[in-house]
């Protein structure tokens, strides 16, 4: 039997979207993930969470938090995760809390002891862009370099090589198009898990991360 307070994490505007439910621990207790890069409407999400809490033998009532990416990615798919996170909230009553999937990604991925490391997350953005954010850790905190920010897809090779100091934890979907190195790691595209992770850790609330294209 799992104890309540289980995190339901959203993560509906990157590459089709996924879902995840993590127990207090921050075990993974099931996931979901698109299987396209169309965003999702507001009631698909809603009937994929209740398929996700069904294959997992939960109900709404063992949710103790909802945890949602303030983006970037899709306006449109922002827009429906964090909605969609407020009504579960003030339905349920219970807390919410929201974070950049870019932040939530070396959170969730880097030891806290690491220092003086410098990371990229990398994550595509559609209509052949990725988002990128940059972090440097230091005694365990994490540290935002530089303001989160979009390329063209086709210049992510070159960006990796001419970067010799950052590792790069990519999106699946863009990791086979760049050169194999050990600087560059493919986090597959469960994102949700991330975010999950990073807000039951670090309980914040994060304006949207809404990025044009800067190209």
């Amino acid at each position: 039997m799992i104890e309540a307070g289980v995190t339901l994490a959203i993560e509906s505007a990157v590459a089709g979207g996924s879902l995840s439910l993590l127990d207090p621990t921050g075990r993974e207790i099931e996931s979901w993930v698109g299987s396209d890069t169309n965003v999702a409407r507001a009631e698909d999400l809603i009937v994929n969470i209740d398929a996700l809490l069904s294959t997992a033998g939960l109900t709404t009532s063992d949710l103790g938090l909802i945890a949602v990416s303030a983006g970037p990615g899709s306006f449109t798919g922002i827009r429906i995760g964090i909605a969609t996170a407020l009504g579960l909230k003030n339905g349920l009553g219970i807390p919410m809390s929201s974070s950049s999937v870019l932040g939530s990604i070396v959170t969730a991925n880097v030891a806290k002891a690491s220092r003086g490391l410098r990371f990229c997350s990398v994550v595509p953005s559609g209509r052949g862009a990725v988002s990128l954010g940059t972090f440097e850790l230091n005694d365990g905190t994490q540290r935002e370099r530089q303001e989160p920010r979009t390329i063209p897809a086709s210049e992510l090779t070159s960006f990796v090589a001419q970067n010799e100091d950052l590792h790069f934890l990519v999106h699946s979907d863009l990791f086979a198009d760049i050169p194999p190195t050990r600087r560059v790691t493919d986090i597959g595209r469960n994102l949700a898990r991330f975010v999950g992770l990073d807000c039951l850790a670090n309980r914040r609330t994060t304006a949207p991360v809404f990025l044009s294209k800067s190209f």
